[in-house]
């Protein structure tokens, strides 16, 4: 069974797991937050996020432009900063 990123991490695992239960007014936020810490950060997308958003649409956090821009940037960062991030929101989210 092929792991899906947020699963080699079991605290961004939580993290994602949560948010994906939330309604989406917490989600927007949760996601503005994401991007709000790693906007400044260099790091790469494989991908331009205009052109991943057209291109899956399958995934439940597709759903909304900015949550899923939000998924991206998560995905992409650094393993530690992504750690840090999953563990910011899964505070929030208590």
């Amino acid at each position: 069974m092929k792991k899906r990123w947020y699963d080699f991490d079991v605290t961004v695992s939580r993290a994602v797991s949560l948010l994906e239960k939330a309604d989406e007014d917490t989600q927007l936020r949760c996601a503005e937050y994401i991007i709000d810490q790693l906007k400044d950060i260099d790091f790469d997308i494989p991908m331009s996020l205009e052109d991943q958003y057209n291109y899956i649409m399958r995934r439940w956090y597709d759903k909304n432009i900015k949550v899923s821009h939000a998924m991206e940037y998560l995905k992409n960062s650094p393993s530690e900063i992504r750690h840090q991030l999953a563990l910011d929101i899964i505070e929030y989210l208590k």
